[in-house]
C-alpha cells in the first residue's frame, strides 16, 4: 500500500513545484508593473537603465543557458542516483525519469549555443 503512494507524492509534489514556480513568476512579473505604471504616472521616462534595473529585460541567451545546467545537472543526478539501487525495474525507472531532463538540458544549452549574436 505504501509503495503504490510514492508515485502519487512524487506527482503531487512535482505538480506543486510547477504551480509554485509559476505563481511566483507571475506575481514578480505582475510587480515590475505595477511598479513601471506608477513611474509612468509620476512623469518619469521609460529608460533602458531602468528596464535593465527591474529585470524585465533579461537577455534569453543568459536564462537559456542557466536552465540547460540545471536541467543537465538534474538529469546527471538522476543517473547517478541509479547507480545505488540494484533491483533492474528500479534502475530503469529512475534512468527513464532522468532522460527526460537530461535532453531538456542539452536543447537548452545547444539553443544557448545557437543563438549566438
Amino acid at each position: 500500500m505504501v509503495a503504490e503512494l510514492i508515485p502519487i507524492v512524487l506527482f503531487i509534489v512535482t505538480g506543486i513545484a510547477v504551480l509554485g514556480y509559476f505563481y511566483w513568476n507571475h506575481k514578480n512579473r505582475a510587480s515590475i508593473m505595477e511598479t513601471v505604471q506608477k513611474a509612468l504616472k509620476q512623469g518619469g521616462e521609460l529608460t533602458p537603465e531602468l528596464l535593465n534595473q527591474l529585470g524585465a529585460a533579461v537577455n534569453p541567451r543568459v536564462k537559456d543557458m542557466r536552465r540547460g545546467i540545471v536541467f543537465l545537472s538534474l538529469g546527471v543526478a538522476g543517473l547517478l542516483c541509479s547507480l545505488f539501487f540494484a533491483e533492474a525495474d528500479v534502475v530503469n525507472g529512475i534512468r527513464a525519469g532522468s532522460v527526460f531532463p537530461l535532453m531538456l538540458g542539452i536543447a537548452f544549452l545547444l539553443v544557448w549555443r545557437l543563438n549566438q549574436d
